[in-house]
């Protein structure tokens, strides 16, 4: 389908900038493995974050062992344990349009018990699914390839029914119009479930520095979020 929409060139280079990813869909029942919104970390004890002296809110944990596989050679993070979400509940952190802000805090934590539950919500268990990502107008995407922007329209609209967004997602391209923080890109995008109480906050997403992806580093990470 693309080679038959765009010229040669114009095809090859879309195609190569595709990413890897992982799709989240809540599913009913009570979480057993895997990765999850919110919930008792499985992990081993750690110090718990804060921010102003406030303990941040544990939104997400990702399964090493579940995502790993489906990213292969693209993970660049530990292949056993949980990469946890930490952000500021009350969205209190300054936010630059530019830059995200730094109102979060993404830890790797092995596996295992007896890690205390300080400020968390309740656990929504996650089916993850290895899907493709493309970059889209958010991207600027059709400057990048040299080419008519209705044609990339017209393109993304054809590829839609194949390439579903899911309403959570890891690693990839943005799927929200959340402010882009700038040489970040998107660690794990979240939307709004019943129990997340973020009133007109409709989604909350963590961004990683290109480099600090590719060495496998946490400790930059910002966060981003979009109003309704």
């Amino acid at each position: 389908m693309v080679r038959r929409r765009l010229v040669p060139e114009a095809a090859e280079s879309f195609l190569t900038l595709a990413r890897p990813s992982v799709g989240f869909t809540v599913r009913t029942g009570a979480p057993t493995s895997g990765s999850t919104i919110g919930g008792v970390p499985r992990t081993t004890p750690f110090v718990w974050p804060v921010y102003r002296r406030e303990p941040m809110l544990l939104l997400a944990q990702v399964d090493c062992a579940q995502v790993s596989p489906m990213l292969g050679a693209e993970w660049p993070f530990p292949t056993q344990g949980y990469l946890l979400f930490f952000h500021d509940d009350e969205f209190s952190a300054p936010f630059n349009f530019e830059q995200g802000d730094d109102g979060c805090q993404v830890l790797h934590v092995p596996a295992g018990s007896g890690a205390e539950a300080i400020a968390t919500i309740p656990a929504l268990a996650l089916d993850a699914a290895s899907m493709p990502s493309l970059p889209n107008l958010r991207d600027d995407a059709d400057k990048a390839l040299g080419i008519d922007i209705i044609e990339l329209i017209d393109l993304l609209e054809e590829l839609q029914p194949l390439l579903p967004e899911p309403r959570h997602r890891l690693l990839g391209y943005c799927d929200t119009d959340t402010p882009h923080p700038q040489g970040h890109r998107p660690l794990l995008q979240v939307e709004a479930e019943q129990g997340t109480a973020w009133g007109e906050i409709v989604n909350v997403s963590f961004w990683i520095p290109d480099a600090d992806l590719r060495a496998g580093r946490l400790d930059r990470v910002r966060r981003s979020f979009e109003v309704a």
